[in-house]
Order: structure tokens, then C-alpha cells, then sequence
């Protein structure tokens, strides 16, 4: 039995892995990302952590061996960017982000982790004809790994999102899927509702860092535990017109429908639907209308729908636009990036069960 795993984080972000990872027992030994934005958050939130700033095709896994005192780890994981996979983007097979799970592979060659965990967006699957995740898998099998796969949808775990995502774990052992993969909850589904009702005093061009009212739901005393003080709960400052186009988009309706006589071009908004789960967060804030206010989420409300706890502090700009969207990682594109930490736990909680019964 190993006590407390060990493990490193690859493309970190601002670390919904590694707090999933971190509740679920595991120690984090090591993160990197290329993102400074995204890493001021992590190094608030895991201030033990040896973390790297740096693009990882110029990192030498054996200099970060020599870092952190490990001759190995028992798990690496790895959230590489989604963008050349996912559907809703152009997903371009040649887009140098495809290649990074390569990279993913010097790390497994230094420190032989018994398990590699890798998470994408489940268009993956598709890319190619599925030749690309052929290629993936016999990288990984090339590296001395078995390897197997599922697609997890975060509202079947608790997550008030639907968000699907293809997990691959290699293990140097050959170990059936179904005892790698958590079931699905039998619970109800945490709806939009359930997950921020309580935060839903704020208006227009307003902050708090007090909750005016006590949790209502489960979910919102799960996601309030540990603190007293409400962080990045600050609302948009909308025109007049902007507070208008909204107002016209219904819950659970998006403005390809409502907008189609508007004066805007831009009508790709959703109301989120109070009783029902989020659609997939992104890492654009202005894609989604609150509910029932008239202007777009705020970062912890996004957080929440994310299943990050109210204790996680987000650090960098809240937002940000135009040229500097390719620069920065604002707020809202840490979230939008994440693994929802709850998802992360369930999977590596079961992971933990592995690793106590074959190694």
C-alpha cells in the first residue's frame, strides 16, 4: 500500500487536477504549465509545490529530477491544451499543441510512474478518423505502458456542467477499464440553481467579499466549507443596450434563436437554465448570461460551476480582450481551461484503489 502517492503535474494550469488530486490523498511533487497567469493561481492555492514556469519541449525531465530529489513518482498527470482536439475549434491536426502529449513521454521515460493519467476534450476521439488517438496510444504502449480509455461526463459526478472528457491512463500493470474508472453518481443532478443561488444578490457593476445569505443547497455548504470570506465575486459593468440584448435571451435559450432580429452579430449568448446543469463552460465569459440577472457570471460563480471551492482563490487579470487574449490567461480562462476538481477527486480516488491492490 502506498501511503500517500506521489505525483507531477504537467500543463498544470491554475490546478482543478491537482486539487482534485490533493483531496483525494495524493502529493503534489511538482506542476509546470507555460502560463504565468495561470500559475500565480497555482502557487496561491499549493504553495508546498515546486513549480516551473516554462514550455515543456524545452524542459529536461532528468534537470527536474534533480529539482525535486525523486528518482520517480508514482503517478504523472497531464491536462495538455485542448485546442487542436476540440470541437469547437478548427481542430487542426498539424496545430503544434496536438504534438504535446509527445512530450508527455521523456517524463514517463525518466521517472516510470506506475500510472499516467491524460486528460483531453473527447473530440480527441474523432480527430483524424481516430488516427490520432491511435498514434497517442502507441506512444504510450511504445513507453511500456497498457493503456486504456473513457470519456467521463462531469454532471454524472456531482458537477452542476455537462462537460465530457476523455480520460487515458497507462499502467505499467494491464488493469480492466471498469476497475480503473469511478460508476457514475445515482444522485439527482446539481442544476445551475442548486450550485449559485446563493450568490445571486450581486447586480450590475457590483463586488462582496461577505455571503449575505446562508447556503441553500448541499452543493453550496460543500463549496462554502473552510471559509468565511467570498473571493472574485465581482459583477460586469454592462451598457444599457448590452442589459437589453440579454434581457431578451430566455433560460436554456441561446441568441441564434432570441437575437435574430437584434442589431448585433454577435448571438451565440446562453441564459443558463436555473433546474437544469450548465452547458460546458469555455473560456470566453461573455458566452453565458446569469440566470436571472441580466449580466454574465462572475468568476466565482463560473468557479463554482467548475466544482472549485470558495476557498480557491483565482489571481491574475479577472478579464481581459482583443491582441492581449493571446498573452494572457485571465480569471475566467483558468476556469474555463480546468479539470472540475470534483471529477478529478472521484477519478483518483478510485485510482488510489489501484494502486493499493497491484502495486
Amino acid at each position: 500500500m502506498i501511503a500517500k502517492p506521489t505525483v507531477i503535474d504537467l500543463f498544470s494550469g491554475c490546478g482543478g487536477m491537482s486539487l482534485g488530486l490533493e483531496n483525494a490523498g495524493y502529493e503534489i511533487v511538482y506542476a509546470n504549465d507555460l502560463n504565468g497567469d495561470a500559475l500565480k493561481t497555482y502557487k496561491h492555492n499549493f504553495p508546498e509545490v515546486v513549480v516551473e514556469q516554462g514550455d515543456i519541449n524545452e524542459i529536461d525531465p532528468r534537470e527536474v529530477s534533480r529539482r525535486i530529489k525523486r528518482k520517480s513518482v508514482d503517478v504523472i498527470v497531464a491536462g495538455a491544451p485542448c485546442q487542436g482536439f476540440s470541437t469547437s475549434g478548427k481542430r487542426n491536426p498539424n496545430d503544434p499543441r496536438s504534438k504535446l502529449f509527445l512530450q508527455v513521454g521523456k517524463f514517463l521515460k525518466v521517472f516510470k510512474p506506475k500510472i499516467f493519467v491524460m486528460e483531453n476534450v473527447s473530440g480527441l476521439l474523432s480527430m483524424g478518423k481516430g488516427d490520432t488517438m491511435k498514434t497517442i496510444i502507441k506512444n504510450f504502449k511504445d513507453n511500456g505502458y497498457h493503456v486504456t480509455y473513457q470519456v467521463l461526463s462531469a454532471d454524472e459526478f456531482g458537477i452542476p456542467q455537462m462537460r465530457n472528457r476523455v480520460f487515458i491512463v497507462g499502467s505499467l500493470k494491464p488493469i480492466p477499464t471498469e476497475k480503473i474508472f469511478p460508476k457514475p453518481s445515482k444522485s439527482k443532478p446539481v442544476s445551475v440553481k442548486d450550485a449559485i443561488s446563493d450568490l445571486s444578490f450581486l447586480g450590475l457593476d457590483d463586488h462582496s467579499d461577505t455571503y449575505h445569505i446562508k447556503p441553500l443547497t448541499p452543493y453550496q455548504k460543500k463549496m462554502r466549507k473552510g471559509t468565511k470570506t467570498l473571493h472574485n465575486h465581482k459583477s460586469a459593468k454592462h451598457s444599457n443596450k448590452i442589459q437589453k440584448r440579454f434581457s431578451k435571451v430566455p433560460p436554456g435559450m441561446d441568441g441564434r434563436n432570441a437575437l435574430k432580429k437584434s442589431d448585433t452579430l454577435k448571438r451565440d449568448y446562453y441564459r443558463l437554465h436555473p433546474n437544469k446543469t450548465s452547458r460546458t463552460i469555455t473560456t470566453l465569459p461573455e458566452d453565458l448570461i446569469h440566470y436571472k440577472e441580466n449580466r454574465i457570471p462572475t468568476v466565482r460563480e463560473m468557479a463554482r460551476l467548475q466544482s472549485f471551492p470558495d476557498n480557491f482563490v483565482f489571481l491574475g487579470p479577472r478579464t481581459t480582450g482583443g491582441r492581449q487574449r493571446k498573452f494572457s490567461c485571465p480569471q475566467y480562462t483558468q476556469i474555463g481551461n480546468a479539470v472540475p476538481p470534483m471529477l478529478s477527486e472521484k477519478l483518483f480516488k478510485q485510482i488510489s484503489k489501484v494502486l493499493d491492490i497491484h502495486f
